[in-house]
């Protein structure tokens, strides 16, 4: 693959789905990369989510850029790589889920059923969980997209593991606590500016 400049690589973070697509078809290292940074958090967010290990995780990221590579071509225009995406990595969680089933089942045992509950399944139904995970994907890109002082702040107020106060965040950020509201609401007005007519 080739590699292309500084300046152009940065703008790579700002191009569309298709045109990455069509860059990494061309051979363009970059494009590939920022392809693959844009979308880690979606594939790594869905095994984590069917509750399997960090170890299968990983295997499953690998597994399915893997897999994005070697079916970029058939990626049509207008279809949507996250899609294809969670529909690929929820298709790996499933197969090393089967696997590790199989392997925790007793030796001996003549039916690969016979110690298996059937539980109904309580969580999202597959369409409904797809939408979901594409609405938290453009979440997170729009926030990536925010100005580094907003970006830090919705962050700390929404992503960060443990819920920190005001007065927290007034110290990590050097800012009064008074001033933390009114800067949160003309963040959440450029986040719901980048997402306008997306979700």
């Amino acid at each position: 693959m080739k590699t292309v400049g500084t300046k152009a690589a940065n703008n790579l973070n700002d191009m569309e789905d298709r045109a990455l697509v069509a860059g990494c078809l061309e051979g363009d290292h970059a494009a590939w990369e920022a392809l693959i940074r844009r979308y880690q958090r979606l594939i790594y967010s869905i095994p984590i989510k069917a509750r399997l290990s960090q170890e299968d995780a990983a295997d499953i990221f690998q597994s399915v850029c893997v897999k994005l590579y070697e079916k970029l071509h058939t990626i049509r225009d207008g279809e949507r790589v996250s899609s294809w995406l969670i529909t690929t990595t929820s298709r790996e969680c499933w197969r090393i889920s089967a696997l590790n089933r199989r392997d925790a089942m007793p030796s001996g045992s003549d039916d690969e059923n016979s110690n298996l509950i059937e539980i109904p399944a309580t969580g999202l139904l597959a369409d409904e969980q797809r939408e979901v995970l594409e609405r938290q994907h453009q979440v997170r890109q729009a926030v990536e997209a925010l100005p580094d002082r907003c970006r830090e702040l919705i962050t700390m107020l929404f992503y960060h593991e443990n819920e920190l106060s005001y007065v927290d965040i007034a110290g990590r950020m050097k800012m009064p606590v008074p001033s933390i509201g009114p800067t949160r609401a003309r963040c959440l007005e450029k986040l719901r500016k980048l997402l306008d007519g997306k979700l």
